[in-house]
Protein backbone atom coordinates (compact mmCIF):
# COMPACT_ATOMS: atom_id res chain seq x y z
CA UNK A 1 0.00 0.00 0.00
CA UNK A 2 1.48 3.11 -1.19
CA UNK A 3 2.02 5.55 2.01
CA UNK A 4 0.33 9.27 2.12
CA UNK A 5 3.18 11.62 1.53
CA UNK A 6 3.92 14.62 3.51
CA UNK A 7 4.46 17.90 1.99
CA UNK A 8 6.99 20.54 3.03
CA UNK A 9 5.84 24.08 3.77
CA UNK A 10 8.70 24.77 1.23
CA UNK A 11 7.39 22.82 -1.79
CA UNK A 12 10.77 21.95 -2.57
CA UNK A 13 11.19 18.11 -3.79
CA UNK A 14 13.31 15.88 -2.46
CA UNK A 15 16.88 14.26 -4.07
CA UNK A 16 18.91 10.73 -3.00
CA UNK A 17 22.28 10.45 -4.75
CA UNK A 18 23.77 7.37 -4.09
CA UNK A 19 27.32 6.71 -4.14
CA UNK A 20 29.74 10.18 -3.82
CA UNK A 21 33.25 9.16 -2.63
CA UNK A 22 34.98 12.70 -3.84
CA UNK A 23 34.78 15.94 -5.06
CA UNK A 24 35.39 14.71 -8.49
CA UNK A 25 32.46 12.05 -8.38
CA UNK A 26 30.05 12.24 -10.86
CA UNK A 27 27.40 11.89 -8.44
CA UNK A 28 28.87 14.97 -6.67
CA UNK A 29 28.29 16.81 -9.48
CA UNK A 30 24.88 15.48 -9.94
CA UNK A 31 24.28 16.84 -6.49
CA UNK A 32 25.10 19.97 -6.81
CA UNK A 33 23.24 20.21 -9.89
CA UNK A 34 19.65 19.04 -8.29
CA UNK A 35 20.74 21.55 -5.07
CA UNK A 36 20.86 24.71 -8.17
CA UNK A 37 17.57 23.64 -8.79
CA UNK A 38 16.08 23.60 -5.64
CA UNK A 39 16.37 20.25 -3.94
CA UNK A 40 16.74 19.26 -0.97
CA UNK A 41 19.36 16.48 -1.33
CA UNK A 42 20.54 14.04 0.34
CA UNK A 43 24.02 11.90 -0.55
CA UNK A 44 25.50 8.83 0.49
CA UNK A 45 28.62 7.31 1.21
CA UNK A 46 29.67 3.56 1.27
CA UNK A 47 31.81 3.39 4.38
CA UNK A 48 34.07 5.29 7.13
CA UNK A 49 36.52 5.39 4.64
CA UNK A 50 34.71 8.10 2.57
CA UNK A 51 33.09 9.55 5.66
CA UNK A 52 35.08 12.22 6.08
CA UNK A 53 35.85 13.27 2.61
CA UNK A 54 32.09 13.56 1.85
CA UNK A 55 31.16 15.18 5.31
CA UNK A 56 33.40 18.00 4.53
CA UNK A 57 32.42 18.47 0.61
CA UNK A 58 28.55 18.94 2.29
CA UNK A 59 29.61 20.98 4.76
CA UNK A 60 31.53 23.41 2.46
CA UNK A 61 28.43 23.14 0.40
CA UNK A 62 25.88 24.21 3.20
CA UNK A 63 27.40 26.92 4.36
CA UNK A 64 28.04 28.32 1.32
CA UNK A 65 23.87 27.46 0.96
CA UNK A 66 23.22 29.27 4.08
CA UNK A 67 26.17 32.10 2.52
CA UNK A 68 23.39 32.83 -0.24
CA UNK A 69 20.55 32.59 1.45
CA UNK A 70 21.36 35.10 3.96
CA UNK A 71 21.95 37.32 1.39
CA UNK A 72 19.05 36.52 -1.07
CA UNK A 73 16.38 36.18 1.65
CA UNK A 74 17.57 36.12 5.28
CA UNK A 75 18.83 32.94 5.28
CA UNK A 76 15.66 31.44 5.25
CA UNK A 77 14.09 28.65 2.91
CA UNK A 78 17.11 27.44 0.94
CA UNK A 79 17.64 23.88 -0.22
CA UNK A 80 19.98 21.73 1.82
CA UNK A 81 21.97 19.03 1.72
CA UNK A 82 22.91 16.02 3.94
CA UNK A 83 25.29 12.63 4.16
CA UNK A 84 24.47 9.51 5.28
CA UNK A 85 26.32 6.23 4.94
CA UNK A 86 25.01 3.44 2.38
CA UNK A 87 26.90 0.54 2.05
CA UNK A 88 24.93 -0.74 -1.63
CA UNK A 89 26.48 -4.23 -1.09
CA UNK A 90 24.60 -4.92 2.45
CA UNK A 91 20.80 -5.28 2.22
CA UNK A 92 20.12 -4.51 5.93
CA UNK A 93 22.51 -0.90 5.39
CA UNK A 94 19.99 -0.12 2.15
CA UNK A 95 16.84 -1.22 4.20
CA UNK A 96 17.97 1.17 6.64
CA UNK A 97 18.73 4.28 4.28
CA UNK A 98 15.06 4.20 2.87
CA UNK A 99 13.03 2.91 6.34
CA UNK A 100 15.17 4.86 9.06
CA UNK A 101 17.76 7.55 7.87
CA UNK A 102 15.88 9.18 5.01
CA UNK A 103 12.95 9.87 7.07
CA UNK A 104 14.79 10.99 10.48
CA UNK A 105 16.45 13.00 8.12
CA UNK A 106 13.64 14.69 6.87
CA UNK A 107 11.52 14.80 9.45
CA UNK A 108 8.49 16.84 8.70
CA UNK A 109 6.65 16.22 11.97
CA UNK A 110 3.96 14.70 10.39
CA UNK A 111 4.17 10.94 11.29
CA UNK A 112 4.36 10.89 7.27
CA UNK A 113 7.45 9.95 5.13
CA UNK A 114 9.03 12.68 2.51
CA UNK A 115 8.44 11.58 -0.99
CA UNK A 116 11.76 10.97 -3.06
CA UNK A 117 11.20 12.71 -5.83
CA UNK A 118 14.53 11.63 -7.32
CA UNK A 119 16.89 8.73 -7.00
CA UNK A 120 20.48 8.75 -8.84
CA UNK A 121 22.03 6.05 -8.80
CA UNK A 122 26.33 6.77 -9.41
CA UNK A 123 27.51 3.52 -8.20
CA UNK A 124 30.04 1.57 -9.65
CA UNK A 125 33.08 -0.92 -8.61
CA UNK A 126 35.66 -3.24 -10.07
CA UNK A 127 38.52 -4.64 -8.07
CA UNK A 128 42.02 -3.32 -8.94
CA UNK A 129 43.11 -7.07 -10.40
CA UNK A 130 40.71 -6.88 -13.20
CA UNK A 131 41.01 -3.51 -14.01
CA UNK A 132 44.89 -2.26 -13.45
CA UNK A 133 47.18 -3.68 -16.09
CA UNK A 134 44.23 -6.50 -16.63
CA UNK A 135 41.98 -7.75 -19.40
CA UNK A 136 38.69 -8.91 -20.29
CA UNK A 137 39.66 -12.27 -21.03
CA UNK A 138 41.54 -12.85 -17.54
CA UNK A 139 38.85 -11.38 -15.51
CA UNK A 140 38.54 -14.08 -12.56
CA UNK A 141 34.61 -15.47 -11.60
CA UNK A 142 34.89 -13.74 -8.39
CA UNK A 143 35.94 -10.23 -10.02
CA UNK A 144 33.61 -10.23 -12.10
CA UNK A 145 30.48 -11.39 -9.94
CA UNK A 146 31.55 -8.37 -7.65
CA UNK A 147 31.51 -5.91 -10.46
CA UNK A 148 27.94 -6.91 -11.37
CA UNK A 149 26.38 -6.90 -7.58
CA UNK A 150 27.87 -3.64 -7.05
CA UNK A 151 27.61 -1.64 -10.22
CA UNK A 152 24.23 -3.71 -11.78
CA UNK A 153 22.32 -5.20 -8.76
CA UNK A 154 22.87 -2.38 -6.15
CA UNK A 155 20.22 -0.26 -8.12
CA UNK A 156 17.87 -3.44 -8.40
CA UNK A 157 18.10 -3.30 -4.32
CA UNK A 158 17.77 0.65 -4.29
CA UNK A 159 14.65 0.65 -6.58
CA UNK A 160 12.71 -2.08 -4.55
CA UNK A 161 13.55 -0.70 -1.12
CA UNK A 162 12.95 3.06 -2.53
CA UNK A 163 10.09 2.68 -4.01
CA UNK A 164 7.68 3.17 -1.35
CA UNK A 165 9.10 6.58 -1.08
CA UNK A 166 9.58 7.05 -4.99
CA UNK A 167 5.79 6.18 -5.71
CA UNK A 168 3.61 8.75 -7.09
CA UNK A 169 0.57 7.58 -5.30
CA UNK A 170 -0.82 5.66 -8.32
CA UNK A 171 -4.66 6.54 -10.08
CA UNK A 172 -5.51 7.82 -5.98
CA UNK A 173 -2.85 10.43 -6.58
CA UNK A 174 -3.56 13.77 -7.00
CA UNK A 175 -3.78 14.70 -10.60
CA UNK A 176 -1.01 17.51 -10.20
CA UNK A 177 1.30 14.61 -8.62
CA UNK A 178 4.05 14.62 -10.77
CA UNK A 179 6.20 11.27 -11.37
CA UNK A 180 9.25 10.50 -9.63
CA UNK A 181 12.66 9.70 -11.23
CA UNK A 182 15.38 6.73 -10.82
CA UNK A 183 18.45 7.60 -13.05
CA UNK A 184 21.30 5.84 -13.76
CA UNK A 185 25.00 6.40 -14.41
CA UNK A 186 26.40 4.56 -17.02
CA UNK A 187 28.83 4.97 -20.27
CA UNK A 188 29.70 3.76 -23.54
CA UNK A 189 31.36 0.94 -22.70
CA UNK A 190 28.69 -0.94 -22.26
CA UNK A 191 27.43 -1.17 -25.91
CA UNK A 192 30.97 -0.88 -27.45
CA UNK A 193 34.67 -2.35 -26.62
CA UNK A 194 36.69 0.01 -24.72
CA UNK A 195 40.05 -0.70 -24.02
CA UNK A 196 41.24 -1.21 -20.80
CA UNK A 197 37.64 -1.12 -19.44
CA UNK A 198 37.45 -4.85 -19.01
CA UNK A 199 34.92 -6.27 -16.76
CA UNK A 200 33.07 -2.97 -16.30
CA UNK A 201 31.51 -3.34 -19.91
CA UNK A 202 29.46 -6.19 -19.02
CA UNK A 203 28.88 -4.93 -15.69
CA UNK A 204 27.46 -1.33 -17.61
CA UNK A 205 25.56 -3.45 -20.17
CA UNK A 206 23.59 -5.26 -17.14
CA UNK A 207 22.53 -1.85 -15.38
CA UNK A 208 21.66 -0.84 -18.39
CA UNK A 209 19.12 -3.71 -18.88
CA UNK A 210 18.19 -3.45 -15.12
CA UNK A 211 17.06 0.11 -16.46
CA UNK A 212 15.09 -0.48 -19.21
CA UNK A 213 13.19 -3.56 -17.16
CA UNK A 214 12.45 -0.80 -14.16
CA UNK A 215 11.09 1.24 -16.56
CA UNK A 216 8.96 -1.25 -17.81
CA UNK A 217 7.48 -2.63 -14.42
CA UNK A 218 7.81 1.00 -12.53
CA UNK A 219 6.35 3.19 -15.48
CA UNK A 220 2.89 1.71 -14.52
CA UNK A 221 -0.02 3.88 -12.82
CA UNK A 222 0.30 2.18 -10.34
CA UNK A 223 3.63 3.78 -9.48
CA UNK A 224 4.43 6.20 -12.25
CA UNK A 225 8.02 6.52 -11.47
CA UNK A 226 10.87 7.01 -14.50
CA UNK A 227 13.54 5.22 -15.20
CA UNK A 228 16.55 6.39 -17.28
CA UNK A 229 20.56 5.90 -17.79
CA UNK A 230 22.38 9.09 -18.62
CA UNK A 231 26.19 8.78 -20.16
CA UNK A 232 28.46 11.19 -19.18
CA UNK A 233 30.94 10.20 -21.60
CA UNK A 234 34.72 10.99 -20.46
CA UNK A 235 35.20 12.67 -16.98
CA UNK A 236 38.28 12.92 -15.02
CA UNK A 237 37.27 11.18 -12.13
CA UNK A 238 39.65 9.50 -10.00
CA UNK A 239 38.37 6.14 -11.01
CA UNK A 240 39.03 7.44 -14.75
CA UNK A 241 42.71 8.35 -13.68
Amino acid sequence: MTPAFASVSSGRRAALVVGVANGRSLGWAAARSLLSRGYDVAVTYQSDRFRKGVEALVQAEDEALRSAGTAADGGGGGPSIDCVPCDVSCDDSVRALFAERLPALWEVGTGRPRRLDALVHSVAHASADAMKDGTLLSTERGDFSAAHDISAYSLLLLARHGLPLLSAGGASAPSCASSSSITALTYLGSTRAVPNYNVMGPAKASLEAIVRGLALELGVDAHRVRANAVSAGPVGTLAAR
